[in-house]
């Protein structure tokens, strides 16, 4: 096609040129000079024209490891940022309800919680299409590899259990049964202890070699909890109470908590643990704060039901979907201020930097 459409613009040229023999001899030169100038950046900007449409299709960028993942529940896609363009690529097809989805690097694949599915889909990151759904309890939610990439813990909202997946046979292996009456919500890994919230009863699990070996009790429902770089602290986003707690976790006493906001759900530390940003989703805002004072430094408000959040490759900007649209919004950490709204699939849920 841009063969043809060169083709056809340098024929055009020659006839314009050709054309131009009637004019006066005094003008003539500097005419075809003009026109043949003309002629030359018409055909470059009709080059670059089909460059820009070719590069704004709806096909990923293959193999990319700077894009984010974001799961659209009510679309049933995950739509595919490239970074740092923050343009929209394209889209995979899901089961219904996607939440939150992990990366699989050595063999190109990503798992994503399809909640009224009741299954987790296996993506081929070659193809960008979901290849398999592996079915697992009742509303599957969070979601952790381990550290050599071979199970992968699910927790379902709807059960008691969380669901351990072989990764090579694409299979559930065995589950966790944290107990009846136990809801799990989202889980954290630190080495080889597994840390699971439970929304119902207010606790979250230490569990090593399947078994639960320590329980924190929070002061609201737990949403994601995530542990230091050490491995001594434990935060955990209470939502319903407004704040982040921080336990120790060779004691299992609470040390301290950090105002957030209503319904603080995720958050992110930052490489030299000082700075936490936090999403506080009833409250339509996210808070930048400092955890050497354990205050917020900044507030950004009117965000609509900011649910999760993500980093970028160096820090310097934060991703958090808007679960009450169809946007994600880009947070500058220097300036600390909305930079950007990205349009993605309707009521976007999580958020993942592959």
């Amino acid at each position: 096609m841009k063969k043809t459409l060169l083709v056809f613009l340098k024929c055009a040229v020659l006839t314009l040129l050709i054309s131009c023999s009637s004019i006066t001899e005094d003008d003539s030169d500097q005419q075809d000079e003009l026109e043949q100038k003309n002629a030359q950046e018409s055909v470059e900007t009709s080059e670059e024209t089909i460059e820009t449409e070719e590069a704004s299709t709806d096909t990923p960028v293959q193999n990319s490891n700077n894009q984010l993942f974001v799961p659209s529940e009510d679309d049933n896609i995950i739509s595919i940022i490239e970074l740092p363009t923050n343009r929209v690529s394209g889209e995979i097809k899901t089961g219904e309800r996607p939440a939150n989805v992990v990366f699989l690097k050595e063999q190109e694949k990503a798992f994503v919680t399809q909640r009224n599915g009741n299954s987790i889909g296996v993506i081929d990151l070659d193809e960008y299409t979901m290849i398999k759904e592996i079915e697992v309890g009742i509303d599957p939610h969070g979601l952790v590899l381990t550290e050599d990439k071979e199970q992968l813990y699910v927790t379902t909202v709807g059960d008691q259990y969380v669901y351990v997946i072989d990764t090579l046979k694409e299979e559930v292996s065995r589950k966790i049964d944290l107990g009846s009456g136990a809801r799990t919500n989202y889980p954290t890994l630190d080495g080889d202890k597994l840390y699971v919230t439970d929304h119902s009863n207010q606790l979250v699990y230490a569990i090593e070699n399947d078994q639960i070996i320590k329980t924190y009790k929070v002061s609201g429902a737990p949403m994601v909890s995530r542990t230091s770089k050490d491995g001594s602290l434990l935060y955990v986003a209470s939502s319903s109470y407004g704040a982040l707690e921080v336990f120790d976790t060779n004691t299992g006493e609470k040390v301290n908590e950090i105002k957030s906001g209503d319904d603080v759900t995720d958050f992110v530390i930052t490489d030299d643990e000082k700075r936490l940003i936090a999403t506080n989703k009833n409250e339509n805002s996210v808070s930048i704060i400092d955890l050497v004072s354990g205050k917020i430094i900044e507030k950004i408000d009117d965000l609509a039901a900011p649910k999760h959040i993500s980093f970028n490759g160096d820090e310097s900007m934060v991703y958090l979907t808007l679960g009450g649209t169809n946007k994600v919004a880009v947070i500058n950490l220097e300036s600390t201020e909305l930079v950007e709204e990205i349009v993605v699939g309707s009521t976007p849920h999580g958020i993942q930097l592959r």
